[in-house]
């Protein structure tokens, strides 16, 4: 079951959080508050689900340690990056969730620039996932 939940949820904040950016820099364009309040706690939410992916991973890779094919070396760069990412979600989303009350052109403007740091480190870490199973990748 560790597999599967680690495959069912993985892409909730790779996904997630781009679209939380795509909401707050909407919002930010159109001067729209309401779409910038959404993209705020839909970062929040998809940071959240960061930590269940990682913490999930590690029981993944259990799973499939020693499996013909896998690389120990591929599980163990995806890990790292998946845990640079899982930390830089956490931070983009605690700042999201920090700025609701309030959320000035300034908070939501920084709170956009961690999501696209967070974003690409997904993107990163996603990557280096696909290359454990997906030899066409590689």
């Amino acid at each position: 079951m560790s597999i599967e939940l680690h495959l069912a949820v993985n892409h909730l904040p790779v996904l997630g959080l781009p679209f939380a950016g795509g909401l707050l820099a909407a919002g930010l364009a159109f001067d729209n508050a309401e779409w910038r309040r959404a993209g705020l706690w839909t970062a929040g939410l998809a940071a959240a689900a960061a930590w269940a992916v990682y913490f999930s991973g590690g029981l993944a890779a259990d799973a499939v340690g020693g499996l013909p094919g896998i690389s120990d070396r591929a599980v163990a760069a995806h890990a790292a990056a998946a845990w640079s990412f899982a930390w830089a979600a956490s931070l983009a989303g605690a700042a999201a969730l920090g700025v609701l009350r309030r959320p000035s052109r300034r908070a939501a403007s920084a709170v956009l620039a961690a999501l696209l740091l967070a974003s690409a480190l997904g993107a990163r870490a996603a990557h280096l996932g696909g290359l454990i199973r997906h030899a066409e990748l590689r």
